[in-house]
């Protein structure tokens, strides 16, 4: 995907430090995009949406994932990460562009959702994604993060780096540091910009990649969404029942679920501590959005959360990827129709 190099030529950095916009310079005019919906409070159905146009075949089981308007998601999605802000080969300094419309289209497109009191934020990396930030890079960083806001809206930025990106460079110290300036700039507006991170699992452990970067954010993050798939074998070993439970093991998916939970909300069984009310379980539409992971049986889901608040420790929500998975097509051609957003939009009840 190529996405275009947008320059930040209306961005000066005032005395404080902080990005702000030049007065010399027009500026939006207000509208539903100029909202920054809070999540405070609330429970979340996250769905990420695809800025690309979907190929033939795309899937893990070879279905093929919608091309949907932003505009066209599903309404029970509240929280709508746009994939993604990476490096477009030219700037060391990640950068967004829509594939498709016009930015002033796009803005309209947020907008709409900000109306119907539904977040959208900007995803930073996905899978194929090489971003590597130095020392330094802090303030532009902060800058362009804080230009996409002004430019179409966003609400927030979601870490979503793997693999190599997730250390690579200085990106553990630039990041979180880029990330407060944004995050203090528009507390002093009376806003919340949502910092939200979706990593895999495996890197929440002590010592792990992603440490950092929740040690970093702490205060400063709303939600950390972990991505139960793609995993394999990978799972908790569980002492007060004596078992392993792999993350790919179907008929183990209640305690998969409720185990990996509650490890996090404790920080116990090896991994680092999310609060609950922090904590959003990320799961795969189906079996095209992801290699392992699907949950055949939603009752596992439901029997996981219910259990979790009896104990206590309600989590804020459910995580998919992704919202274009929800809608796309399987093998034969058949629709997924909605499946994860009609099984768990009433967790938002």
């Amino acid at each position: 995907m190529k996405i275009k190099q947008l320059i930040p030529a209306f961005l000066v950095v005032s005395g404080i430090g902080i990005a702000s916009l030049s007065t010399a310079t027009p500026t939006m005019a207000a509208d539903s995009a100029s909202e920054m919906v809070s999540i405070t409070n609330k429970k979340v159905l996250v769905g990420y949406w695809h800025n690309w146009a979907s190929k033939g075949s795309d899937g893990y089981k070879q279905g093929t994932s919608a091309t949907i308007s932003l505009a066209e998601v599903n309404k029970a999605y509240n929280v709508v990460p746009v994939s993604f802000m990476k490096s477009d080969g030219v700037s060391r300094i990640p950068t967004f562009g829509p594939y498709n419309k016009t930015d002033a289209a796009f803005r309209q497109e947020i907008g709409t959702l900000n109306s119907q009191g539904r977040a959208v934020l900007l995803a930073l990396g996905g899978a194929d994604a090489h971003i590597q930030l130095k020392t330094g890079d802090e303030q532009a960083f902060a800058n362009e993060i804080i230009r996409q806001v002004e430019t179409y809206g966003f609400d927030g930025l979601d870490i979503d780096l793997e693999q190599s990106a997730i250390t690579a460079g200085d990106n553990q110290t630039v990041i979180p540091t880029a990330l407060k300036k944004v995050k203090d700039h528009y507390r002093a507006q009376g806003k919340n910009f949502i910092i939200t991170m979706a990593p895999e699992f495996p890197y929440l452990k002590p010592g792990a990649a992603y440490e950092k970067y929740i040690t970093s954010l702490d205060g400063y993050y709303d939600y950390i969404a972990p991505q139960l798939y793609n995993q394999g074998g990978d799972g908790v070993w569980v002492d007060e029942i004596n078992k392993w439970i792999p993350q790919s093991n179907d008929a183990l998916k209640y305690e998969f679920l409720y185990y990996m939970s509650d490890s996090m909300i404790h920080g116990t069984r090896t991994f680092l501590k999310i609060p609950n009310d922090k904590l959003v379980l990320g799961l795969p539409a189906n079996v095209d959005g992801a290699g392992s992971g699907y949950v055949i049986d939603p009752t596992g889901v439901y029997k996981a959360l219910d259990q979790l608040a009896k104990d206590g420790n309600p989590i804020k929500g459910l995580m998919t990827w992704s919202a274009n998975w929800d809608v796309g097509t399987n093998v034969n051609g058949g629709s997924y129709n909605n499946e994860f957003a009609t099984r768990y939009a009433r967790i938002l009840q």
